[in-house]
């Protein structure tokens, strides 16, 4: 086989080149600190590389929502906490005004206190976090929780119906947050001014209370109230709903809402007591609007006193959370020993919701904390995992990096003598 002077060359510049081209690519490894500058160079390394920063960046989100949710979850605790000690004032207050000794301006006196009392813990309710958010509104969390009636002066839930969850792990939600419902109002009470369902809130306890103390023992009116949440209003443009109102047990006003759309409840209750108006029932039944929710009340007040809700056709009842046959009567004046017997008792199933709150609490926060230490540990290993498939071994960089450049001097040194043969020197 002949060689060329010019293929001889050739060859040894190859060598020269290839010996540069691993040379540089060592001393880009070695400045970057990776073993891989491009995917090109390991594609599958490269994917894996991938993989291990998105499962480590999404875990350290996880790790924000948990830091997140404590946050919110210590303030509802201190919440909770300050409303649990307004309760316990309110109860001494009120077992102080059982004193038969008291005249009527001790009893307003203790009245006034009562009424700060229920101030603060409408406050306390509406308690708000950093971002201006009302803890304990759920979904509508820029809604304040709990607003006063003008009409009735007692206080209605008008936050959401779901609670908020933070993600804190691939298959883990925790709840930021509890319904301010839950927690205030839909407490069990064995007053006779409870609801159909044997529930009252904590507010209309301490309004009952006040009402007492201030020699406001008036007899109640029957009312019922939807269950169902109407923020988005009510569409029958193009159906058929009509119902039946009954009030004291023979006074029957019918309502068609057959053809209409509402926007929300305040729109529901324009119509409905525009018909009852026109109808000449106004002076025997009402609609009004709890929060978020309707209801409707007998405008008598006793014992005789009663509302009741009868399906003709369509879906309203249904839709607003009331049942078929739906009645409450209301109540008589009770005395104010009796009254104030059922706040103590309402006082202490409120003080009981609580407590169910604070423990709820600390379940979950207990929770956020194992989670975080287990997404802590996934964080370490995986940043483990990714330093083995990126990261650099230097010593053996630098053993390897001493080879080649070796191996360079070699091959240049190889170029300089093999240039150097020539036979014209002999001749």
């Amino acid at each position: 086989m002949r060689i060329s002077t010019a293929w001889s060359q050739q060859l040894s510049f190859n060598a020269m080149s290839s010996q540069q081209t691993k040379l540089a690519k060592l001393q880009q490894q070695l400045s970057s600190g990776l073993k891989i500058s491009a995917p090109a160079e390991d594609p599958e390394a490269a994917a894996r590389i991938l993989d291990l920063d998105k499962s480590i960046t999404k875990t350290e989100q996880y790790q924000s929502n948990i830091a997140t949710t404590r946050g919110r979850l210590n303030l509802e605790e201190s919440a909770l906490e300050a409303a649990n000690n307004i309760i316990f004032k309110a109860k001494d207050l009120t077992i102080q005004a059982k004193n038969d000794t008291l005249n009527s301006s001790d009893r307003l006196a203790i009245k006034y206190e009562v009424d700060q009392l229920l101030e603060e813990l409408a406050g306390v309710a509406n308690t708000q976090n950093a971002n201006g958010e009302y803890i304990f509104s759920g979904d509508l969390a820029t809604v304040p929780a709990f607003a006063r009636n003008a009409t009735t002066g007692e206080y209605a839930y008008q936050g959401g119906l779901q609670q908020r969850a933070l993600q804190i792990s691939t298959t883990r939600q925790v709840a930021d947050g509890d319904l301010g419902f839950n927690v205030f109002e839909h407490i069990n009470s064995s007053s006779p001014a409870a609801d159909e369902n044997g529930k009252r809130s904590v507010f209309n306890t301490l309004k009952a209370l006040s009402d007492g103390l201030g020699a406001s023992l008036n007899a109640t009116a029957g009312v019922i109230t939807g269950d169902r949440f109407l923020r988005y209003g009510l569409d029958y443009s193009a159906a058929t709903v009509q119902f039946d109102l009954i009030a004291n047990g023979g006074i029957t006003a019918p309502i068609d809402l057959s053809g209409q759309q509402f926007a929300g409840v305040e729109d529901v209750v324009t119509e409905i007591n525009s018909q009852l108006t026109a109808g000449g029932f106004s002076g025997a039944i009402q609609a009004r609007s709890n929060g978020n929710k309707i209801e409707f009340a007998s405008v008598a007040t006793g014992a005789t006193s009663s509302i009741q809700i009868n399906n003709t056709s369509g879906t309203f009842l249904a839709d607003a959370g009331f049942a078929a046959g739906q009645v409450k009567a209301g109540v008589g004046a009770q005395t104010f020993q009796a009254q104030l017997g059922d706040v103590l008792t309402d006082l202490d199933a409120a003080l009981g919701s609580f407590l169910d709150a604070r423990s709820s609490v600390g379940a979950r926060l207990n929770a956020l904390d194992n989670q975080e230490s287990q997404n802590e540990k996934y964080v370490i290993d995986t940043k483990s995992m990714l330093s083995e498939t990126q990261d650099l071994d230097y010593a053996d960089a630098l053993s390897r990096y001493q080879l080649q450049f070796t191996a360079l001097q070699a091959a240049q040194q190889t170029f300089t003598k093999t240039k150097e043969l020539s036979l014209f020197k002999y001749l």
